[in-house]
């Protein structure tokens, strides 16, 4: 090969790596997390809740006699809600699921609340139409 070349390459490769080493030395360290309050928990909860029943709705009407899809079109909404709620909340939105799940878990253990379906649906071949 051809000497100037390599040089060439090797002062190229030295000088992208001390770019990426220098901004990330001199990057701002990120926000430490936020911490979530039980009242916070409980609002991101009862919010999700109450939207659901309008979720299921919109996904039964778009995926008429398809359980699978009505379920994936639910969990879009959902995810969707949840990555809003924490963006505006200013939290990770492992906060928001965990909340969620919490309320879930509660659910299931009071009858008096309206029953939520915590279970998943099998996932079945479709036949496939050229």
């Amino acid at each position: 090969m051809d000497l100037p070349a390599q040089i060439a390459g090797l002062f190229v490769a030295l000088a992208t790596t001390a770019l990426v080493v220098g901004r990330a030395a001199t990057a701002p360290a990120p926000p430490p997390p936020k911490h979530v309050s039980v009242e916070d928990r409980a609002g991101f909860a009862s919010q999700i809740a109450s939207q659901e029943d309008d979720w299921r709705g919109k996904a039964a009407k778009d995926f008429p006699y398809d359980t699978w899809s009505q379920r994936d079109a639910f969990h879009g909404h959902e995810a969707t809600a949840v990555k809003e709620m924490a963006r505006i909340s200013g939290v990770p939105y492992e906060e928001v699921l965990r909340a969620i799940d919490d309320d879930l878990h509660r659910a299931d253990g009071n009858r008096r609340r309206p029953a939520r379906n915590v279970n998943a649906v099998p996932v079945k071949p479709r036949p496939i139409f050229d």
